[in-house]
């Protein structure tokens, strides 16, 4: 038999099962998703562009093809307008129909959100004072000799509202929202002096790379950052340069650098700088710049040359992940480039012959490193400040920013002051009457300011019955892309509270200057970082979800999803949330989905697993770069990835609300999709694909997660950094695992029978993996009394504890202890980093494996334990078909296999070896199925034969195809034999987008009874098809085999057949792109390059029909 046959045949034997016939919760569930279930949408209100008409047919559609709910972000995204009247935001018009769209949601049974702010990050508004805004340190300096009395004004911090000292604020997300006069705040946070011993070095001359001065050099020395000195950039043979002369030989320690705009959003700076030394030796490397969006300062061993260079090197640094190659033809437009130019502005360029920490701006926040432990601590015998003679002016300051104070003698002083400014950020992309300051998110106060003055605004648009129980029922926060922030009025009050100790002496760290020793820096800059980190999770998403509740709201929330963005704990983030989100991005066959969001999914997925909320959701198959480019079909593997990585309720992204009817397909999201709207040419066909990934869904969400792994990644790094650059490859393969942090352990961990339970979560084992090479003496010590209770750690040594007030000497003698090799307390420490061979060699066996196969690594699992039993969800993440077996760690009890497809169940064919159960299994290419095991086995094997099936007939009869009115098709064509639309000669038919309807007969054939499984094999489909069988719906098929069962419909003799197929936007875009076309299409961004490749479309055939032998 061949394995075609053989696939049908398990098909065959599914839908002859059907369902189970008792009564089951189940299966009734799985027939029929409840709400609960049911996939969501984003919904965004674009630059005004809203009707009433266009919110009852959107939310309409969407009821009718089983949507759950809505989710609704007012954005402006350069989206022009197409409405005779813009409604703004939270006018009295927009209240109306925001209204009328809460009110007719509700009438419809979907459940409605709102986002946290307008755009879709994160909490911002233009009621957001500018004293509750975010905020970054900034500070000036002074040097006075010592027994000077300085009785006077201290220079003031630049109020400048940007990213770093006065730099000034950039956001090219905001588009034309951005706010052209930044507002301005200023507040005071430590006055400082300490003693100095390097002098400063004198001026040098700029050169360019032939010996001649620059234009505009001062700038490079000034104390403006905004005014540039421009440099050429050469080329890869010959890179920019630039020289300093200083005349004479001079002693450098380190070098700073700023270059504005130098990182683009989604992409990484186009240079790595290098600053050399002229030595006898020749030019000598000293260190690189990494650009940010702030200065960058690199510290090395002392250096004595008269002159230094800059080297416009390439950046040779890992990329940051993209976003996905887009589709085939696409336009590729920068949206967020800068002019070409043969030149670079340099803001600020400075050598010191004072030590100075290597990579400040990072290691205090003011710019984003993806893994600190990484970075150079630089030389660790570099002059350092002592913290015990750190003076605090603070109170000597008076309000007129002057300052009587007599430096005490023998030595030379330097007194910082030090302030707050604001980073400018705003939320994006809003409307520009929409928008408005970020707030501080370390300030508990300000953001319930924010939340609560934003939430009283929508009571206001609908009502105080309209939020809470009814109306209004959920609050989503995106992913966060604020930036950096590192400083709130609080700080110092806040950082003694959680790490226990005064930072005040260790302050001028955040300045670059050294203090104790480098090594002692960096740990007190860890503990800053920490810090933050905290405040972040507590002060801003804990603060959120508590004024949420507070209100009656549910809490959808996202983290990071790529990447490092902010520093934060991207489990803390979402701790506080009643559903945690991810988000997950397309990617084309043939290419890997980006790491991080993978890491991003499991995290939200462990988050439910441990804190008990058992939803998880995504922003789902979010696209770029590919407009209309989707049918479910090529939508599935993308799903069906969530599903696996732990989501169970999928949130389109994204259902751009339509306004009007006579712009097709309409407004996007700019660049960026999905186009799941009631524009879609296949929207009338979406049901079944919303039904497959309620079905889905709804099982997912039965039972609990079941893993065998708590997967402890560490205490600096997030999860979405340590897979920015590829999933890591010590994640176990036959074993389920979930993510913990410090936090977990600390609050949440205890051992049970020599099981580590996290929450509500039950785990074999622990294991170090991700950044826990460094670990804080506190997390080392939490972890010892878990194994002294009796849980089995896996991993290897930690090397080193990061803080400031780590003990050394303890966490060697802790860590001594725990790698000895022999037994500790109850439990056991198995040094290594191979968890599946590790696990195996406790007694514990896979919980699923696939033997037979070309590529067992294709293969996802989720396993789910049942009240009555284990639920497997099994992915194949290939292109291709296999017979293989399946091994799960489960005995007693009857497999089933369960497709969400179409709703069937059948029993399988299985044997029991040992504590397994193997099962064969024909499984089709990008296919995902469920393995329930509930039934006792009668027997510990069982073999069912396969329905054998056979071709009965090729349907040979002429077509008739009739095309949906006005796309540019002729009414109707004849088709003799079925041919691809997109390779007709008619320009009509070959660019033709929407739904073309193919009619013709056939006669029963011999061998195929009336009312007998009779199946319906439509061949190749371009790309939902809908099918009729003597006027009677035999149903919709959106996936390879596209294949329906007709037998109940037919009728001896002859039989009229009708296939209605939608294709995608594609070819009617490529279309419009054709010189002198007849334009049809309406779109707000560049679609398709007219050579684009068309697309495969219509009934391509062969229609054939099998029946049972």
């Amino acid at each position: 038999m061949t394995f075609r046959s053989l696939r049908l045949a398990m098909l065959l034997a599914g839908t002859v099962l059907a369902m189970p016939a008792q009564a089951d919760d189940l299966a009734d569930g799985f027939n029929n998703p409840p709400q609960s279930a049911r996939p969501r949408v984003w919904w965004h209100w674009l630059n005004g562009n809203v009707t009433k008409d266009g919110i009852d047919k959107d939310l309409d559609w969407l009821a009718r093809i089983g949507i759950g709910g809505v989710q609704n972000f007012d954005a402006n995204l350069q989206t022009p307008q197409i409405v005779k009247e813009r409604l703004v935001y939270m006018t009295d018009g927009w209240k109306d129909a925001f209204r009328h769209a809460v009110q007719t949601a509700d009438a419809k049974g979907l459940e409605f959100a709102i986002a946290a702010s307008p755009g879709w990050s994160e909490t911002g508004g233009p009621w957001v004072k500018p004293q509750d805004a975010m905020k970054k340190l900034v500070w000036s300096e002074v040097e006075v000799e010592g027994g000077q009395r300085v009785k006077g004004a201290l220079p003031a911090p630049s109020n400048v509202t940007g990213a770093f000292q006065s730099a000034k604020f950039s956001d090219p997300l905001a588009g034309d929202a951005e706010i052209p006069d930044q507002p301005r705040a200023y507040g005071e946070a430590r006055v400082l002096a300490y003693p100095i011993a390097a002098a400063p070095l004198p001026t040098p001359r700029i050169l360019d790379a032939n010996g001649q001065p620059i234009a505009g050099a001062a700038a490079l020395g000034d104390s403006d950052l905004e005014t540039v000195a421009q440099m050429a950039k050469g080329d890869a043979a010959h890179p920019g340069t630039l020289i300093l002369d200083y005349g004479k030989p001079v002693t450098v320690r380190s070098a700073s650098l700023f270059v504005p705009h130098a990182r683009p959003p989604f992409g990484d700076p186009a240079y790595r700088p290098t600053i050399e030394a002229e030595t006898a030796q020749g030019w000598q490397p000293l260190g690189r710049f990494s650009l940010t969006e702030v200065a960058s300062t690199t510290s090395f061993a002392p250096v004595t040359a008269q002159r230094f260079r800059l080297v416009l090197s390439p950046n040779d640094a890992a990329k940051s992940p993209g976003l996905g190659d887009g589709a085939p033809g696409a336009v590729m437009i920068d949206v967020f480039g800068r002019p070409a130019s043969p030149t670079l502005g340099i803001g600020d360029l400075r050598l010191s012959a004072e030590a100075r920490i290597d990579q400040f701006e990072a290691k205090a926040g003011y710019a984003i490193a993806s893994d600190y432990n990484r970075l150079s601590m630089g030389p660790a015998d570099a002059p350092a400040i002592d913290p015990a003679r750190v003076i605090d002016l603070t109170d000597r300051l008076r309000p007129d920013g002057t300052l009587d104070w007599t430096a005490p003698k023998g030595t030379r002083w330097r007194i910082v002051r030090m302030g707050w400014s604001l980073t400018g950020k705003t939320n994006h992309p809003a409307t520009p009457e929409a928008t408005g300051l970020e707030v501080d998110k370390y300030d508990a106060a300000a953001v319930r300011r924010y939340l609560e003055t934003y939430l009283a605004m929508y009571r206001d648009a609908v009502g105080a019955d309209w939020i809470g129980r009814k109306g209004i029922s959920a609050l989503l926060t995106d992913s966060i892309e604020v930036g950096a922030s590192n400083w709130t009025p609080r700080m110092v009050e806040e950082f003694k509270a959680r790490r226990g100790y005064d930072p005040v002496p260790f302050l001028p760290t955040l300045t670059g200057a050294v203090v104790g020793s480098p090594a002692c820096s960096d740990a007190f800059l860890h503990d800053y970082r920490q810090t933050l980190a905290d405040l972040l999770a507590d002060a801003h998403y804990g603060t959120v979800a508590r004024v949420a509740h507070e209100n009656g709201l549910t809490v959808y929330g996202e983290a990071l999803e790529n990447g490092r963005p902010v520093l934060g704990d991207d489990l803390a983030m979402r701790s506080h949330t009643d559903v945690p989100m991810a988000a997950m991005w397309t990617f084309n066959r043939g290419s890997a989905p980006r790491p991080t969001l993978i890491g991003d999914m499991k995290g939200a997925a462990s988050v439910a697993h441990i804190y008990g909320q058992n939803i998880v959701s995504a922003e789902s198959m979010t696209s770029a770069f590919a407009p209309w480019a989707f049918a479910p079909a090529d939508l599935k593997r993308v799903i069906d990835l969530e599903f696996v990585s732990g989501v169970n309720r999928p949130i389109v992204h994204t259902s751009v609300h339509q306004p009007v009817d006579d712009k097709v397909p309409g407004l996007s999201l700019m660049i960026f999709g999905q186009y799941f709207n009631r524009h879609e040419s296949w929207a009338n066909m979406a049901k079944p694909w919303v039904d497959y990934m309620a079905r889905t869904g709804f099982l997912l969400q039965q039972g609990r997660d079941h893993a065998d792994i708590a997967y402890f990644y560490g205490e600096d790094a997030p999860i979405t950094a340590l897979f920015e650059h590829g999933v890591p490859a010590d994640l176990p393969s036959d074993y389920a695992y979930d993510f913990v942090n410090a936090e977990i352990l600390a609050t949440k961990a205890s051992v049970q029978d020599g099981d580590l339970i996290a929450g509500k979560a039950r785990y074999k084992a622990l294991y170090l993996g991700g950044s826990s090479k460094v670990m804080t003496l506190a997390t080392l010590q939490r972890i010892a009394a878990l194994v002294e209770a009796g849980a089995t750690l896996i991993g290897t040594a930690p090397e080193r504890a990061p803080g400031l007030q780590d003990d050394p000497a303890a966490f060697r003698a802790l860590v001594a202890k725990l790698w000895s090799g022999k037994p500790v307390g109850k439990g056991k420490v198995i040094a290594s980093a191979d968890i599946d061979a590790a696990l195996a060699g406790t007694g514990i066996g896979a919980d699923f494996r696939v033997t037979g196969s070309g590529d067992a690594g294709a293969y996802r699992f989720l396993h789910r334990a049942l009240p009555d039993g284990d639920l497997y969800y099994v992915t194949n993440g290939k292109a291709q078909a296999e017979h293989v077996e399946a091994r799960f760690r489960v005995t007693g009890r009857q497999p089933e296999i369960w497709r969400a497809i179409d709703g069937s169940a059948a029993p399988l064919s299985y044997r029991t070896e040992g504590s397994d159960t193997v099962v064969p299994l024909d499984v089709g290419p990008e296919d995902a199925f469920f393995i329930l095991f509930r039934k006792p086995a009668q027997a510990p094997s069982r073999t069912i034969a396969p329905v054998a099936v056979k071709p009965v007939a090729t349907l040979s009869q002429p077509w008739t195809v009739r095309f949906q009115p006005g796309r540019g098709a002729p009414a109707e064509i004849a088709m003799p034999t079925l041919t691809a639309l997109d390779k007709s000669s008619d320009p009509g038919v070959r660019y033709f987008s929407g739904e073309a309807t193919y009619a013709s007969s056939f006669t029963l054939p011999k061998g195929a009874k009336a009312g007998a499984p009779l199946w319906l094999d439509l061949g190749s489909v371009g790309d939902v098809a809908e099918v009729r069988v003597n006027g009677q719906v035999a149903g919709t098929s959106w996936f390879a085999p596209y294949r329906l069962n007709v037998g109940k419909l037919v009728k001896p003799g002859r039989n009229a057949i009708e296939v209605k197929v939608a294709n995608l936007w594609v070819n009617r875009l490529i279309g419009d792109q054709q010189p002198g076309a007849d334009k049809i299409t309406f779109t707000a961004a560049p679609t398709y390059r007219p050579n684009a490749p068309l697309r495969p479309s219509g009934l391509i055939g062969p229609v054939t029909l099998s029946a049972e032998q």
